[in-house]
């Protein structure tokens, strides 16, 4: 199954949606996000092709859906991608296909994260590739001016200590607005979501669903950035333990992220 309305051919495409199925072997508490590419695929085809907000048919779009990868050709797929001028968009899998993403791209962007957790731990149960540890890995490729996230609710102690002292910007669930997007100064953006950066009454099938999250301002915080986004993940849905709303709006994300995009060119 193919993402709905992206069903053409890849030389046309403006859009390249893909998948990476890849999980931690230690998740740090439920597993499952290696399947959730196809189940956001599915719930995809439950919207209407026409995008009402933004007047964009995404039938009128080329999107292309290039199927799933692993995690080392998955990186070199959207490498490619972007060297060949298109947008990619890459559903996970855990976060910490992100940081891999982003090893093999030209630093010539600022990184965008929406997030729960701060996730800036130098290592987590001996492994420094852990989805725990996305944010860290992230900041030392591109470097402190480069990187903000947004939405952080959880954090241990040392990892508060640890952004201090090396300048890691971020900005609390309770300080959160649509509006922030004004303190973003990259004019290109590559754009990773973690689904549980929602409120879990929002999206409950995360891999680590947090209280006091954000809601639907994420999508007018999107719109407000989303003519500068050249690369986009959405990561960490939970299938297993997913009633259809975290699959859902993950697959309303990528929708209106693609019509609010070419609305900017229209």
């Amino acid at each position: 199954m193919i993402f709905a309305d992206a069903d053409q051919p890849y030389p046309e495409a403006e859009f390249v949606i893909l998948g990476i199925s890849y999980e931690d072997e230690e998740m740090s508490f439920r597993k499952g996000a290696s399947d959730a590419p196809d189940f956001i695929r599915y719930e995809s085809w439950n919207y209407e092709s026409y995008c009402i907000k933004h007047n964009v048919d995404l039938q009128n779009i080329a999107i292309h859906d290039a199927g799933n990868f692993n995690i080392e050709e998955g990186k070199k797929f959207v490498k490619k991608v972007m060297e060949d001028r298109k947008t990619p968009i890459v559903i996970g899998g855990a976060h910490s296909i992100t940081p891999y993403i982003i090893s093999s791209l030209p630093k010539d962007f600022g990184v965008v994260i929406l997030d729960a957790h701060m996730d800036f731990r130098d290592e987590y149960m001996g492994n420094k590739q852990s989805h725990a540890c996305s944010a860290r890995r992230i900041f030392e490729a591109v470097g402190k001016e480069k990187i903000i996230s947004f939405g952080i609710r959880s954090a241990s102690q040392e990892e508060i200590k640890e952004a201090k002292r090396l300048g890691f910007k971020y900005i609390f669930s309770w300080d959160f607005s649509a509006t922030k997007a004004r303190e973003i100064s990259f004019e290109k953006i590559y754009l990773s979501i973690d689904m549980d950066v929602f409120d879990p009454c929002h999206a409950s099938g995360v891999s680590n669903p947090e209280p006091n999250g954000l809601g639907y301002e994420i999508f007018d915080f999107i719109e407000n950035i989303a003519n500068r986004v050249i690369a986009m993940d959405v990561v960490e849905v939970c299938p297993t333990y997913d009633d259809g709303r975290a699959s859902l709006l993950a697959a309303k994300l990528i929708r209106d992220f693609i019509a609010c995009k070419v609305s900017y060119g229209n």
